[in-house]
């Protein structure tokens, strides 16, 4: 018996140098940098580089536990036309003295950008006054309450892409629309560190994937075979068809009570102390052209503006006023802008707003 116990405790004595080790490691190589960027105009091995955290919900829900709490931080929100279209580079520089995190999540519709909200009010200490959500939309974050976008099925309910991957980590539990924690908040910063080392094996079998996956690719395009993105009314005609799986019908499109949510949302931002900037973004000309979506959409936002802009510290801009903006050559596909066109993007919503800043409170 003695012997068994002395094997055990030589194994488990093993195992726990082996972890700490790993955690060791972790910290070598991806080093906490305080700062939140899912902007994904960044390569792929750009990201590894800068995070342990891996997927951008993961940064979100994780990230934020260990990043440095500033007084005055801005924080972009949205999908992942706002991850790549509303560059943390570009702002960084209007303003010096800001801390700026991008914690868009793809696929993201409004319950979810409530639950990263919530991530990040639970994980900073007291007010949020002196925050800046710049806060990314467009019509596909309005979708029909009964269509597949944005969700995953969990025990015979839906569930969002968030909360899905909250599970992965046993550090949050889906309630309703909500999330909760299942630790105390004074511990989740010291629980997400000690998860580092199960992060690290996700980085690298991820980036041995990736690997393994670009050089088949390179392969594939010397052999002739490499099948191209679909471009022109190809690309057209499967955006359409995406439109309809993913959004639903569109006579229960962008309802009032999707636009009410919003609303609500809105209200729940700066309650917290925050101030919120709401910038609707571009969608190609073509877009604006064919898309029933898009034409409903914008009929609701327009009546739900004056509610909106009765929000003390809240204010809106639309780039898609702009043509410029929306002219096809800016975009890769139906939603997501091409590097220069993020640029320009980028530098107008920082103008907008320091102008706006005496309404954002700072």
């Amino acid at each position: 018996m003695k012997n068994i116990v002395r094997q055990a405790g030589v194994i488990l004595g093993f195992l726990g140098l082996w972890y700490l080790f790993f955690l060791f490691l972790t910290y070598l190589l991806y080093p906490e940098n305080g700062v939140v960027n899912n902007s994904q105009m960044r390569t792929r091995n750009d990201q590894l580089i800068k995070s342990i955290f891996l997927k951008d919900a993961t940064n979100d829900l994780l990230g934020f536990w260990t990043s440095k709490y500033e007084a005055k931080r801005i924080i972009i929100i949205g999908g992942s036309n706002a991850g790549q279209g509303i560059l943390p580079s570009v702002l960084q520089t209007v303003f010096p003295d800001y801390t700026i995190h991008n914690a868009s999540v793809r696929a993201s519709i409004v319950p979810q950008l409530r639950q990263i909200v919530d991530v990040i009010r639970m994980s900073s200490p007291g007010s949020m006054e002196g925050t800046i959500f710049v806060a990314g939309i467009f019509y596909g974050l309005f979708y029909n309450d009964h269509a597949e976008y944005g969700h995953v099925v969990w025990k015979n309910k839906r569930i969002t892409y968030l909360q899905s991957e909250a599970l992965r980590y046993g550090l949050y539990s889906p309630r309703d629309d909500k999330l909760a924690l299942t630790l105390a908040p004074h511990l989740m910063p010291w629980a997400v560190r000690l998860l580092r080392p199960f992060l690290f094996w996700d980085v690298i079998f991820f980036d041995a994937d990736s690997f393994y996956v670009d050089c088949w690719m390179f392969l594939y395009s010397m052999m002739g075979k490499h099948e191209e993105e679909p471009q022109g009314e190809k690309m057209k005609q499967s955006a359409g068809e995406e439109w309809k799986v993913s959004l639903g019908d569109v006579k229960d499109f962008a309802q009032d009570s999707q636009m009410n949510d919003f609303l609500a949302l809105c209200q729940e931002i700066i309650q917290s102390g925050a101030s919120l900037v709401i910038v609707d973004l571009p969608v190609p000309q073509w877009v604006r052209e064919k898309s029933a979506y898009y034409k409903k959409y914008i009929l609701k936002m327009s009546l739900s503006l004056n509610e909106i802009k009765k929000i003390p510290r809240v204010r809106y801009i639309d780039l898609g006023t702009n043509t410029s903006f929306s002219t096809d050559s800016n975009f890769r596909d139906s939603a997501h802008p091409t590097r220069e066109a993020a640029e320009m993007w980028s530098k107008t919503i920082a103008g907008f707003v320091v102008s706006q800043r005496r309404y954002l409170g700072f």
